[in-house]
């Protein structure tokens, strides 16, 4: 008797833990419009739907989740130039291959425009995943003290595309850290 009481007891726990599960979790795709072979996906319970825009030749993903969390998708096309001394040369030089996460990643991680801000780098991944990420911490923009975590996975889904996916949140908790990451960890590419 007692066993089946224990066994009723942890069901109703579980299913009222179950009850306080996040939103249902949504995968989102992205993708340079047009262009075979570069979606990526994610899933993510924090947004909704993400507007769209061109800037140029690049294309430009945004949302911002109901927690203050954002996330962007940056598709930058590389010119001609570009493309010789961030792909080409690099290739030649490691007779590595004409794909690589690691050219976007040297690439984002070097022109970041916060990078005087960014404190607490550290960065995970192989040149030989789809992916390569990086995380920092911004406690000081222009004199303001702030508690601003960022995350970023970079790809290279083309020839000429790098991808360079951020999330961020002001006044970020463990909690928060914990959530961008899983968001990351879910990061697929369309091969």
């Amino acid at each position: 008797m007692k066993t089946i009481k224990l066994i009723i007891t942890i069901l109703l726990l579980a299913t009222v833990l179950l009850s306080f599960q996040p939103d249902d979790e949504k995968q989102f795709e992205f993708s340079y419009p047009k262009r075979d072979k570069t979606k990526i996906t994610l899933k993510a319970h924090n947004f909704k739907k993400f507007s769209k825009e061109w800037r140029g030749t690049d294309y430009y993903y945004y949302a911002e989740g109901k927690d203050g969390m954002i996330c962007s998708v940056l598709y930058y096309k590389l010119n001609d130039d570009e493309k010789l001394t961030l792909v080409d040369a690099p290739k030649a030089a490691m007779n590595g291959p004409e794909i690589n996460a690691a050219y976007a990643f040297a690439y984002f991680i070097n022109y970041s425009n916060l990078k005087k801000y960014e404190d607490n780098n550290a960065s995970w991944g192989q040149a030989t995943d789809d992916f390569m990420f990086q995380q920092n911490d911004i406690r000081n923009f222009n004199g303001i003290k702030i508690n601003q975590k960022h995350m970023y996975a970079y790809c290279m889904p083309d020839k000429d595309l790098f991808v360079n996916i951020h999330l961020s949140k002001v006044n970020c908790t463990a909690e928060d850290s914990t959530t961008m990451r899983q968001i990351l960890m879910s990061l697929s590419k369309l091969k």
